[in-house]
């Protein structure tokens, strides 16, 4: 398949000559992704392979944020939204732990402070909504089983029930919607892209609060406070309801940590302990 479209950009003068030399990427669970380049240019792009729905999604997300430099570049999209090109982004997804609050501080100032509310023509999801949280709860709770006493159970709950009162459908932003470290790519320890958007609408936060926990390392209350008072913005996020939205994210993280990192566990469950009791 990546050869018929490098072929397919070749033949259209998408792609320079020279530019037939590709590989294939470890892409997503759906996805394809292969590197294209040329032996005599540094300049590399990405080809992205995905169901149009998606593909036109994320293109839609990159157009929106063209601004953000972290961000990819599209230079073409099929049109019939099999696929896109962008310009390579350098950087792996090489994450030091311990650098959370830098990490943090740099998602703000040069991502989330950039997010914008929909248009009437947006129609990403709602990725708070409370039946989709409702059923994230439940999918949570049947992997996490008995890992965890039947009161946290209960008490996430009882969070999301609280949470569904305060949250002000009217004053939604478009997110990234997957603001994890296995989206972010580094250079020397250097935040330098953030790629594979799920683009979805909420809060803000919602994306912050991803971010924070998307990996086991400094999930202490201090990092996170300094990040949401850096944040700033219209909406002011009162410290119990911060400590409420942290403790459902971390249970979310908790089910997707026994099914991808394993490993992560008794990590994740000390912030759970240090956030819960």
């Amino acid at each position: 398949m990546l050869q018929t479209i490098v072929d397919d950009l070749l033949a259209k003068k998408i792609l320079p000559k020279s530019f037939r030399y590709w590989s294939e990427l470890k892409g997503g669970t759906d996805s394809t992704v292969g590197i294209i380049g040329s032996p005599d240019s540094s300049l590399k792009y990405v080809v992205k392979l995905n169901r149009p729905e998606q593909i036109a999604s994320e293109n839609t997300f990159y157009e929106l944020y063209h601004g953000i430099a972290l961000l990819p570049k599209v230079t073409y999209v099929d049109p019939g939204y099999r696929y896109f090109l962008y310009r390579y982004v350098p950087g792996a997804t090489s994450y030091v732990r311990g650098t959370k609050e830098t990490l943090m501080h740099e998602l703000i100032e040069r991502v989330i402070r950039y997010y914008v509310p929909p248009t009437s023509e947006t129609q990403f999801p709602w990725v708070e909504d409370p039946e989709r949280a409702k059923e994230d709860l439940d999918y949570a709770r049947s992997i996490i089983a008995t890992r965890l006493a039947e009161d946290d159970h209960h008490l996430v709950a009882e969070l999301l029930a609280r949470r569904r009162a305060r949250i002000d459908r009217d004053r939604l932003y478009v997110l990234h919607g997957d603001f994890g470290v296995h989206n972010f790519l580094f250079e020397q320890g250097t935040l330098s892209g953030v790629i594979d958007p799920i683009p979805s609408l909420g809060r803000p936060l919602y994306d912050l609060l991803y971010a924070f926990c998307s990996s086991p390392d400094d999930l202490h209350r201090s990092v996170l406070v300094s990040a949401v008072e850096r944040m700033g913005g219209n909406e002011t996020i009162h410290e119990s309801d911060l400590v409420d939205d942290t403790i459902i994210a971390l249970y979310m993280r908790l089910s997707t940590c026994l099914r991808h990192h394993p490993n992560d566990w008794h990590e994740y469950l000390k912030a759970w302990n240090e956030w819960v009791h």
